[in-house]
């Protein structure tokens, strides 16, 4: 994969804003990649028709309803002093922390880190933008967090 240089990433800002409290350590786990590199897994991974997660196609995988397994709300963990993610979300999944994951958002912004980062600054992740699809590196399992109320866990197809 190609990263871009996280101090010229856009959303930098979140994940170093004092209320977050990201860890130094965890800041260097958190590589955005390059809008070629981001372009090449959204195709491969997400969709070759779509640009956004919000904007999914007929025939891409995480339109498909047959995907997505339960809908839990996610909003009020968000808002909560916790740290933890919503109820259900670690059991459903079962990675490790050393899991490399993939938040996307869209063709042109795909984030890559591990679970366990993922896991300890969640809110971080999701703070500038509502609509995000976790996937893991030879993971079938899939979070999808479709709005700002709608979390889908489910499992993608081979």
């Amino acid at each position: 994969m190609k990263y871009s240089d996280f101090d010229q990433y856009p959303y930098q800002w979140v994940f170093k804003r004092q209320d977050m409290a990201v860890s130094d350590q965890d800041l260097t786990q958190i590589r955005p990649l390059t809008p070629r590199a981001a372009d090449e897994l959204w195709q491969a991974q997400i969709s070759k028709n779509s640009n956004h997660c919000t904007d999914l196609r007929k025939g891409d995988w995480a339109r498909n309803q047959q995907t997505w397994q339960e809908t839990l709300g996610w909003e009020a963990a968000f808002d909560s002093d916790s740290r933890e993610l919503p109820d259900g979300v670690e059991s459903f999944l079962g990675w490790d922390d050393n899991t490399v994951i993939w938040v996307c958002y869209g063709s042109d912004h795909v984030v890559e880190s591990n679970w366990g980062v993922f896991r300890r600054n969640w809110k971080c992740f999701l703070f500038a933008d509502e609509a995000a699809l976790i996937i893991g590196k030879r993971r079938r399992q899939a979070l999808f967090f479709a709005d700002e109320h709608n979390l889908k866990l489910g499992i993608r197809p081979h």
